[in-house]
């Protein structure tokens, strides 16, 4: 069976690749598109809050009609007016509000880092889980073609009597269980491929030769960006508490209205237009608790955003020691898979030429075949490995995958 056979299952607009061109093309990615759109929105809530707080012109009327007409009240009266209105003071509202669409807009920048790293982290794992199983399906082809021969060979022994049926059945059965683990391989790479797919929205076949460059004893820079994006989502609640009490206190607005008449006893009240300058205060006293209660429930949900930000960050400072030391277990695996290929590969030469001159059994020679390429395709899932839990790293650090690939 051959690896060009599982490439008829994908279309053939397939598009190669190595890891910088995969995240980069995540970039494409439906959610990248979506944080984007939430940053963008907290830049116009931000505009439309200081627009909000600018003054602002009002222009109305009216046509009344009365049904008794006395000396200061006519018949019909037309009224229109323009009014100008600036609000001077709203109880420190403007500010906290200010300051909490502020945080949102950071903490909408910050998330959508920390998208598009994630998205390269789950690139990464796929790139070079795809290159772990391109390495077992080679070794499983090879073992394929290592006991077909064999199985020829004792299926023309046991024709002339020099092997048993229970050898050859053996061999057999080791070479069906062998196609079968072939096909779960060819399909972990076909589902795998697929996950590609919808992280960079095309059809991808991945080219080796990317690696990451981690230096070595590190220091975390920063934060991961979704932590960031906490902060600042803390930040944001804690304002809003602030402006939760501005109903308690005083608002003064400042007011100029102009005003038309169009009535019968203009003449006899003076004047048809009138301006008006005011400035206006108004102060609530008492609301039965309504705005203690919101300061409260605001103030609580701080609490709350405050208790998730510390766990959240105690957890990311384990989940960093746990990549570093999984880091050092896959260096210790690379070396350890070294050496078992080395050993098996010796170990089978000599039971196979022993197998084949009938001074050990099939059981040990089916042994020492399936543990070559079970250490071959061991090394290439540990040296893979290693890339990815650099990738692991950087994430933990705060620090963009991206950057880090060669």
């Amino acid at each position: 069976m051959k690896k060009n056979l599982l490439w008829l299952l994908f279309p053939f607009s397939l598009v190669a690749g190595n890891l910088q061109q995969l995240v980069e093309l995540t970039h494409q990615n439906p959610m990248m598109q979506a944080s984007r759109y939430s940053a963008e929105a907290s830049v116009l809530q931000k505009e439309a809050l200081h627009q909000s707080y600018l003054p602002n012109i009002v222009l109305g009327g009216s046509h009344a009609y009365n049904t008794e007409e006395t000396m200061t009240t006519p018949e019909k009266t037309t009224t229109g007016f323009a009014k100008l209105s600036y609000t001077l003071y709203d109880g420190g509202k403007r500010e906290a509000l200010n300051d909490a669409y502020e945080a949102n807009l950071k903490s909408a920048h910050f998330l959508t880092n920390a998208t598009a790293n994630d998205l390269a982290l789950q690139v990464t794992y796929a790139y070079f889980y795809h290159f772990s199983l391109l390495s077992s399906q080679e070794a499983l082809e090879q073992k394929i073609e290592q006991l077909q021969a064999e199985f020829y060979r004792l299926e023309r022994f046991l024709s002339v009597g020099s092997t048993t049926q229970d050898a050859l059945l053996r061999i057999q059965a080791s070479l069906e269980q062998t196609k079968v683990e072939l096909l779960q391989t060819q399909e972990a790479i076909a589902k795998n491929l697929n996950t590609l797919e919808y992280l960079t929205t095309q059809s991808i076949i991945p080219t080796q030769g990317s690696t990451l460059v981690v230096e070595e004893n590190q220091k975390p820079l920063t934060l991961r960006y979704d932590i960031l994006a906490q902060e600042q989502s803390v930040l944001s609640g804690k304002a809003n508490a602030q402006s939760a009490k501005a109903p308690n206190r005083p608002t003064i607005t400042l007011e100029d209205t102009y005003s038309r008449y169009d009535n019968d006893y203009a003449t006899i009240l003076g004047t048809n237009n009138q301006n008006t300058l005011s400035l206006n205060i108004q102060w609530k006293i008492f609301d039965f608790g309504a705005t203690s209660s919101s300061y409260e429930a605001s103030y609580k949900n701080y609490l709350s955003k405050s208790s998730e930000l510390a766990y959240t960050k105690q957890k990311a400072t384990a989940s960093l020691k746990n990549a570093l030391n999984s880091y050092k277990t896959s260096l210790a695996k690379i070396e350890s898979a070294k050496l078992r290929v080395k050993a098996s590969d010796a170990t089978y030469e000599l039971v196979k030429k022993k197998f084949q001159n009938g001074i050990v059994d099939n059981v040990a020679y089916l042994d020492a075949l399936s543990e070559k390429y079970t250490a071959i395709a061991s090394l290439s899932t540990a040296q893979n490995d290693i890339e990815y839990q650099k990738a692991i790293i950087l994430y933990e650090m705060g620090q963009e995958i991206k950057g880090a690939i060669q």
